[in-house]
């Protein structure tokens, strides 16, 4: 706030005027030498400061209520106690009064204050600040900088349980005990690729539900949305204390249900945020704003705020993946552990002459049916597989524990969440129907599918989900779990937590300021170069070391591609974000779905080239978007110029 004008000074140029009684309208002398008592108010207070433009134009914005305010009798009980304090005070409220409803329409800067009267001005603009507007109510910045840590520490939880879980399952089927299914199909018997289908089922409904997010959202809100998937992720993970195909297959169709609402609510929370944000900045983010080179206020606090979560994300990654691989480790050291864990990896990948597994980018799908299904074929062989039990991948103690911790992880994130997150409003809305909203949401991603931009972003969308499903899938068991064991796992993915981390951190910071065609070709190159070491890596314990830079490599490249598709679609859809970050998602989800489709099918050197052809059909539509962004950019600015 600014420095406001003393009461006596201006005292001191009115007091030539006497009220002729306290309880009825003022009357006033004569006017002496040609004073004109407007015209030498108006110039007292014409040169003085103001609060700030944001709270100078709020004034203006609602002069009703300034009007009433200066009306009321309170305004003396701020004012000295002195008779002249009195005496000045009432002729004062005269002067304001028919000087506020002269000048009301030339918009300048009236603003009083007195060492008697601050407190009232204070109540005034806390008054102002608070009532509705088209753009909702305007919270502290304390208030939302607790909502963001909530929001934080919320999804810094849910990753540290998903995923590990992903890793594990959708890689060796952690969490599948066989028991007798003479109903099944072959491929569910003893195979430990079905983790893998479950996951496909899981981001294949995910998809399908990001269609509906923004209705959900809508009509629930942001705070109810996330505790309910919150909860129903914990549900989904307390199916897992006693998994068989009758709590598995409807809890992994549940959780899809669920996945498109957490994605859009964990954005929509982060865009409220920062759109609030930019209604209390202080003097120096104002000044940032001035030096972004054109974005705008609420695209540079979400940068901020992107940043932050992201480091959230990654805490949570590293936090999930060192419980994991400590429970593991701790509950797993015996002899007799270690001998049938070596044991069930024999059966998981083909063995060359020498008894070697047969790891890399030449490993493939190996399933223990194979042989069981010629047996049960053969006439003469007395075979049910029916009776056929699958040996798990870890003791069924390790699985318990680790299903608590992730367990333990979920609902501290619910907790937190209902107690830390307020009803945040970033716009007034209408009540209506619920078959109106259902209509207006479906227009909506009718028209975000119908938009020629995201349909070019489309493509790197699912080319993000593919590579993530290869590494949660592929990485995991044919070069991990295939040369080091079930045991490093989760430890390889550390490194990827750490590296990824500082990759995005940076990245966003630094791609304001550089050409954005120039951090495409640069995560081209990179992936392009992981994709070959993966292709002719031969994994061995004798070097464990690439086992760790790969993945970290891996998280520079996905840094990469993340940080491009949520900056470009901060800024391209800066109003209408919710339809166009739920397009993103479904693509995102059904990449996701189809990686861990073909998981148990497809061999890995096929999976490469894939991914290879996948990485140009997606970067060569998304290069020509950015450029065309750019381009758009370059000539608005220069017509701003001239």
């Amino acid at each position: 706030m600014g420095s406001l004008p003393n009461l006596r000074d201006l005292e001191k140029e009115i007091e030539i005027y006497r009220p002729v009684c306290k309880k009825f309208p003022i009357h006033y002398r004569n006017y002496i030498k040609g004073y004109d008592p407007y015209v030498s108010h108006n110039k007292a207070i014409r040169h003085t400061r103001s609060m700030g433009n944001y709270t100078t134009t709020l004034l203006y914005a609602h002069t009703d209520k300034l009007n009433h305010f200066f009306t009321t009798d309170d305004t003396y009980g701020y004012s000295p106690v002195s008779t002249r304090s009195t005496r000045s005070s009432c002729t004062l409220h005269h002067h304001i009064n028919n000087s506020f409803l002269l000048r009301r329409n030339s918009r300048q800067r009236d603003s009083m204050s007195s060492s008697g009267g601050a407190s009232s001005v204070r109540r005034l603009i806390a008054a102002v600040r608070s009532t509705p507007s088209k753009s909702g109510p305007i919270y502290s910045r304390r208030l939302l900088f607790r909502n963001f840590a909530a929001l934080c520490l919320g999804h810094a939880m849910i990753t540290a349980a998903f995923v590990p879980l992903f890793t594990l399952q959708g890689s060796i089927s952690v969490w599948w005990w066989q028991t007798e299914y003479s109903f099944l199909p072959n491929f569910f018997y003893p195979n430990y690729d079905v983790g893998s289908l479950l996951l496909t089922s899981l981001f294949a409904i995910g998809s399908v539900s990001t269609l509906g997010t923004v209705f959900l959202l809508n009509k629930l809100g942001t705070n109810w949305t996330l505790i309910l998937s919150y909860g129903g992720t914990c549900i989904f993970l307390g199916v897992h204390l006693y998994p068989n195909v009758y709590t598995l297959v409807p809890a992994y169709l549940f959780m899809g249900i669920w996945l498109g609402p957490l994605a859009g609510a964990r954005i929509t929370c982060l865009m409220t945020l920062a759109t609030k944000l930019t209604y209390v900045m202080t003097e120096q983010e104002e000044g940032e704003v001035d030096n972004s080179q054109g974005l705008r206020k609420t695209e540079v606090v979400v940068h901020k705020l992107s940043r932050g979560l992201q480091i959230a994300q990654d805490f949570g990654l590293i936090v999930g993946n060192v419980a994991t691989s400590f429970l593991i480790w701790y509950t797993s050291n015996s002899l007799h552990d270690i001998n049938e864990t070596e044991v069930i990896l024999d059966s998981m990948f083909s063995l060359e002459n020498n008894g070697e597994r047969i790891c890399g980018s030449t490993a493939c799908p190996l399933s223990v049916t194979v042989e069981l299904t010629n047996r049960a074929l053969n006439p003469y062989d007395n075979f049910n597989m029916s009776n056929v039990y699958q040996p798990m991948s870890i003791s069924c103690k390790t699985s318990t524990m680790l299903v608590s911790v992730f367990l333990g992880f979920c609902v501290m994130g619910v907790a937190v969440t209902a107690a830390f997150m307020d009803h945040i409003r970033i716009l007034i809305y209408k009540e209506i129907s619920c078959g109106n909203a259902c209509s207006y949401s479906f227009r909506l991603m009718q028209e975000a599918f119908k938009d020629p931009r995201l349909q070019l972003a489309a493509p790197l969308s699912v080319f993000i989900g593919l590579e993530q499903g290869f590494m949660y899938s592929d990485f995991s068991k044919s070069y991990v779990a295939c040369a080091l064991g079930i045991t490093d796992i989760s430890l390889v993915f550390l490194s990827l937590g750490v590296l990824q981390s500082i990759a995005a951190f940076t990245l966003s910071l630094i791609i304001q300021h550089i050409r954005r065609h120039i951090v495409i070709a640069v995560g081209f190159f990179f992936q392009s170069c992981l994709l070959l070491v993966l292709f002719i890596w031969q994994p061995s314990k004798e070097d464990p070391a690439l086992f760790f830079v790969v993945p970290a490599v891996w998280g520079v490249c996905n840094a990469i591609w993340d940080t491009l598709s949520f900056s470009l679609l901060v800024s391209v859809f800066p109003d209408s974000w919710q339809p166009a970050f739920a397009h993103c998602y479904f693509f995102r989800y059904l990449g996701l779905a189809l990686a861990f489709g073909i998981h148990g099918s497809l061999c890995n050197w096929l999976k490469l080239y894939g991914l290879a052809g996948a990485m140009v059909i997606a970067v060569t539509p998304y290069t020509w978007l950015e450029m065309k962004q750019e381009s758009k950019k370059r000539l608005k600015s220069q017509l701003t110029n001239l």
